[in-house]
């Protein structure tokens, strides 16, 4: 039987390298600890933002899904839009370019002038398609008159 009891307090040669590192690894237990804290409350927030979509999703459905084709219109309508872009650019950006260096000198405007016009020009367009497609839906709405002959 030994001469001191299992909980004894008593210093060993060896216990100041054991006390280090019974530290270490509480230090390690404690760093562990807070990683999952982290995670635990970033998987809280997952959880309550999936709730809000959902209570979302059930007091108006039809915003939230939306059908395939409308998605696929207005990637058209993206894509129509860049093209018509690259399109301004090049039969713009040259003049442009030119016109922003015989009044500025400065390089910086000068680019900036040669993409910046085009775009304004695409602007232009759209407003006009915007006041087309309004003139045009206006225009059916109205009665067609009919004439009793």
């Amino acid at each position: 039987m030994p001469d001191r009891p299992l909980n004894s307090t008593a210093r060993t040669p060896g216990s100041a390298h054991e006390e280090r590192s019974r530290l270490a690894l509480i230090d390690q237990a404690k760093a562990i600890n807070s990683k999952g804290h982290d995670v635990l409350d970033a998987e809280g927030k997952v959880v309550t933002k999936v709730d809000v979509i959902k209570e979302h999703e059930g007091k108006s459905p039809d915003l939230v899904k939306v059908h395939s084709s409308v998605v696929m219109k207005y990637l058209i309508y993206l894509f129509a839009l860049v093209c018509v872009y690259c399109l301004d650019v090049l039969l713009f950006g040259a003049t442009a370019e030119y016109a922003v260096s015989l009044i500025t000198g400065n390089w910086v405007l000068v680019v900036i002038g040669k993409y910046a016009i085009p775009l304004a020009f695409l602007g232009i367009e759209v407003l006009c398609s915007l006041k087309m497609t309004e003139a045009r839906a206006a225009q059916e709405e109205e009665e067609v008159p009919s004439y009793g002959w």
